[in-house]
């Protein structure tokens, strides 16, 4: 035990004076090594390795139609089939690519156009309203024209009017024309003679009434105006209302003509030259007789 002690403290002491195990613990190290690097070193791929994967990964040209083959009765859209469909079409590949580089050129064509039509749209709303306001100008010009004009010869109607009937008083004046509407007062100058003349009439009239009327037994009222002129005779028999059957109105005027003349005015009546009588024929069917009122 005491030689290995002593062993082992020289060893360790001087084993690297020692060159056999020095040389031997160099060779193992380097042996190591070799043997590490071998091992974990990257390995160059060599030309047959390449040549095998490339070979490998390199489909036929057999294999690939047939593929191709395949997609197209399985799938139904790509490949040769779509080629053939597409050439099937009305129109051609090279006229699509054109109508679609042509579309936008197109949709500007389009734009443009649409914007002139608006405007020339709006030019002409403009010159139709334009035009629309000078027609109404020119109709409501022509309307006040109108109404002026009608306005003038308004006012000269009335002038004339009132100039006639400023002449016919004249002359009714002058001429002492008097006419008489209703039942006068007995202190009336012309009383009496209105008295008489409706007494005459009724006599002469339900005298000869007419007898298809009788007969139709018709009924009504006539209202005339009768001028007698200073000797009692007819100036005029003006029909004033109807009784809207004409036997009636002609009855109602034979019954004055058969009654005249009525005689002269008398001593009252001097300043009269022309009377004017207006009264109501009355036809009674159920009397057959008709009166003056």
């Amino acid at each position: 035990m005491v030689k290995k002690a002593l062993f082992k403290s020289s060893f360790t002491a001087f084993w690297w004076k020692d060159p056999i195990f020095v040389g031997a613990v160099t060779f193992a190290v380097i042996l190591h090594a070799l043997i590490l690097a071998i091992q974990f070193a990257m390995p160059e791929p060599s030309e047959a390795a390449s040549k095998d994967i490339a070979i490998t990964l390199r489909p036929s040209a057999d294999k690939v139609q047939e593929a191709d083959f395949l997609a197209q009765a399985d799938q139904q859209g790509a490949g040769k089939f779509q080629e053939a469909h597409r050439m099937s079409s009305d129109m051609s590949v090279p006229m699509q690519d054109q109508t679609n580089g042509e579309q936008p050129n197109e949709t500007l064509e389009s734009m443009q156009q649409q914007r002139e039509l608006k405007f020339e749209e709006k030019v002409l709303m403009t010159v139709l309203s334009w035009q629309k306001q000078a027609e109404e100008k020119q109709r409501k010009k022509a309307l006040e024209e109108l109404q002026s004009q009608f306005q003038a010869k308004a006012a000269m109607v009335a002038s004339l009017e009132a100039q006639y009937l400023q002449r016919q008083q004249n002359f009714s004046r002058q001429q002492k024309i008097k006419t008489v509407d209703g039942i006068q007062a007995k202190q009336d100058a012309s009383a009496a003679y209105l008295d008489k003349f409706r007494q005459k009439v009724e006599l002469y009239g339900n005298r000869y009434y007419p007898e298809q009327a009788k007969q139709q037994r018709l009924s009504g009222e006539v209202r005339l105006m009768v001028a007698l002129n200073s000797q009692g005779g007819i100036r005029a028999i003006t029909l004033l209302e109807s009784s809207g059957h004409p036997i009636l109105d002609e009855a109602a005027k034979a019954s004055v003509r058969k009654g005249a003349p009525f005689g002269r005015f008398d001593a009252n009546m001097r300043e009269i030259s022309e009377l004017r009588i207006i009264r109501t024929w009355r036809f009674d069917p159920a009397e057959a007789e008709f009166e003056v009122h």
